[in-house]
């Protein structure tokens, strides 16, 4: 049967790839488009790049959401279908979990509010980018992707609001705080405050922050020097990876920024390459399929890039619902009546349609059933589930000319929280922070907290002109690698959910250490593999006794290691199956393994939020972890030496069986 088998699998992957290369993209000759005021050229490049050129910006975005359909209309349906909640009209119950996910979190009904609230340039963006996606799904010589023939079944025309909703799953997924609260809770329920402190987020001392020097305000002179100047906004005070380099530190004589923005990775990719020029509208850079526009790249003017800020702008409440009428709810001694929201979900091959009865209180909608916890009643409040003018600010940075229009276009990303990187012809270097941030009326937002009472509530947001920004700061260079962004003496609580520095520190090592970069430094900055806490684990092996062979044998390769994590390195390897094995053992004996794994960061949901806030940080617990020889945790592994001679010996073993 084997052979048999591989026959036809053969026959069926070389009959689909005949039938894909069919629906292939028309990229020569002229098309005839109903809808457009003038002619549209688009050339591709040698990578395959869509360079778009028309006489006004209907036409632009009309072509660019034509050329969108053209290459990733399977991917444009699936994601628009994901953010309304629609995935199992195609794929039966299969999908009903993630439908019911979405719809009561409500990205569909911010989504249409968002359209109805949008600007007028916005929603003229978004009616032509539409058009052009419709041309595509209409024209009698374009092809369907293979998928939706294989699914049978025909898609729907292309709303504008599909893509508002489709910006607001991509908005909620680059925000984060709350899943890391209910991993806080469940593990001090499991061992105990005390405990469960020793795990918590420690920011590393060693590690930079994004402004060592908190909000500076410069000016480039003429003569190449920095002199101290107001701000647009305020005055000098307190307060994935990039980098922006000073012209006084750049080989070039001229700013240079470098991005790299680490978002899921997947076959497609999540961005799309596109240049895009029409009168008043030059900008390239990468684009969302499903959304007009450029989100990362440059203009004739500036250049900007991003990297998840991490400040937290969410919160749970645990709410006290009325047992007799699950519509009402308690707050301040006082029965309050819920918004309610029947979802109807068409499911394929079953009669009746699925009704998710979502209810939304005062904070936000009530979320336990749907991430585990039905023991408790617990709604979420959350920056990112709030109607935001962010695709004007989207549209405004994509014009923008210098510093004070970048300015005016952070101001409309009320969500997500990001790091905003610039740069501009004129050889000025900034950043800033996007997204409110609230103020607490108590509380630090670290665990969930009670919705009756209204002791906790949000009273306010961080004033936009108190977020971290600077310009031109004195030192040169502006690095943010999703770390910590200002120091400890900032005036407003950001949170604590940064990622733990490391890749900072490691980049903040390479641009000190030379005088001047290249171009080329840039780029080998991007490929850098040396790892710094895989060095600092090594120093935490001093003394350990070399207990049998594969002990010592460990010992010696890791103390010589140069702590680079090379495709080629042998110790690099044993470090990180090391690495892993103790995280277990340390965590798995007092947790369990779904909550130990849920504190290394895996999320609540295996599509939508595949990792939350805590991952990354097992690494750093662990060190903390090892240099305290009294902990709970090491101390219920069996002891410092006994546990790093016991991980020791099953990450060589594990790479005996598994790489031999």
């Amino acid at each position: 049967m084997a052979p048999r088998k591989t026959l036809i699998g053969t026959l069926a992957r070389a009959l689909m790839t005949q039938m894909s290369r069919r629906r292939l993209p028309k990229t020569k000759g002229t098309l005839t488009m109903p809808g457009l005021n003038a002619p549209v050229e688009v050339i591709r490049d040698r990578w395959g790049v869509p360079h778009i050129y028309a006489e006004n910006k209907a036409d632009l975005f009309f072509a660019q959401g034509f050329v969108h359909a053209q290459d990733r209309l399977f991917q444009m349906e699936l994601n628009r279908r994901t953010a309304a909640g629609r995935l199992s009209e195609v794929f039966g119950e299969l999908s009903l979990d993630t439908d019911r996910f979405v719809r009561t979190f409500g990205f569909n009904r911010l989504g249409r509010t968002d359209w109805e609230q949008a600007a007028p340039q916005v929603k003229d963006a978004l009616k032509a980018y539409a058009a052009g996606v419709n041309a595509y799904i209409e024209h009698p010589h374009c092809k369907m992707p293979l998928e939706l023939i294989m699914l049978r079944y025909e898609m729907e025309t292309w709303q504008p609001e599909d893509s508002a909703i489709f910006s607001r799953l991509m908005i909620w997924q680059m925000s984060h705080a709350w899943q890391g609260e209910l991993v806080r809770a469940e593990i001090a329920e499991k061992v105990g405050v005390e405990r469960a402190a020793e795990l918590d987020i420690h920011y590393p001392n060693s590690n930079p922050v994004t402004l060592p020097e908190g909000i500076e305000f410069n000016a480039l002179d003429p003569d190449g020097n920095l002199r101290n100047v107001l701000g647009p906004f305020l005055a000098r005070g307190k307060g994935s990876n990039e980098w922006v380099i000073a012209p006084q530190r750049s080989q070039t004589g001229h700013a240079v920024l470098a991005n790299d923005i680490h978002l899921v990775l997947g076959i497609p990719s999540l961005w799309y390459e596109v240049h895009l020029n029409a009168p008043g509208y030059h900008v390239t850079g990468v684009s969302l399929p499903g959304l007009p526009m450029v989100l990362v790249g440059h203009n004739e003017r500036i250049a900007w890039g991003l990297t998840l800020a991490f400040s937290d702008a969410e919160d749970l409440f645990v709410e006290q619902i009325d047992a007799q009428d699950p519509a009402r709810y308690l707050y301040k001694d006082e029965w309050r009546e819920a918004e309610i929201y029947e979802e109807e979900i068409q499911v394929k091959g079953v009669l009746e349609d699925f009704i998710e009865r979502v209810v939304v209180t005062k904070h936000g909608p009530v979320i336990s059933d749907r991430v585990g916890h039905q023991d408790q009643k617990v709604s979420v409040q959350s920056m990112s589930l709030q109607p935001v003018p962010a695709l004007e600010g989207w549209y405004k940075i994509n014009t923008a000319e210098n510093w004070d229009d970048f300015v005016e276009a952070m101001r409309l990303i009320e969500a997500p929280q990001l790091n905003v990187a610039y740069a501009d012809v004129e050889d000025n270097i900034g950043y800033w922070m996007t997204g409110k941030v609230p103020v607490r009326a108590k509380g630090d937002g670290c665990l969930p907290i009670p919705g009756w009472s209204g002791e906790y509530e949000w009273v306010g947001e961080v004033p936009f002109e108190e977020m971290p920004h600077v310009l031109n700061p004195a030192r040169g260079f502006i690095l943010n690698c999703n770390n910590k962004s200002t120091p400890n003496d900032y005036p407003h609580h950001l949170g604590n959910v940064w990622m733990n520095g490391y890749r900072a520190r490691r980049l903040e090592e390479l641009i000190e250490g030379r005088e001047k970069i290249s171009l080329k430094d840039h780029r080998d900055f991007q490929m850098d593999l040396k790892c710094i806490p895989g060095l600092e684990f090594v120093a935490c092996l001093d003394g350990i006794p070399e207990s049998d062979a594969d002990v010592r044998m460990s010992l010696r390769l890791l103390r010589v290691w140069d702590g680079y994590l090379t495709p080629e390195t042998i110790a690099g390897t044993l470090y990180e199956v090391a690495r892993y094995t103790l995280v277990r053992e340390l965590l798995i004996p007092g947790l369990g393994e779904e909550l130990a794994f849920r504190l290394m960061g895996k999320g609540v949901h295996p599509l939508l939020a595949k990792a939350q806030e805590l991952y990354g940080h097992d690494t750093t617990t662990l060190l903390r972890l090892l240099d305290d020889s009294q902990s709970w945790w090491v101390q219920q592994a069996g002891g410092r030496e006994a546990v790093i001679q016991r991980v020791l010996k099953q990450a060589v073993n594990w790479l005996r069986e598994n790489l031999d």
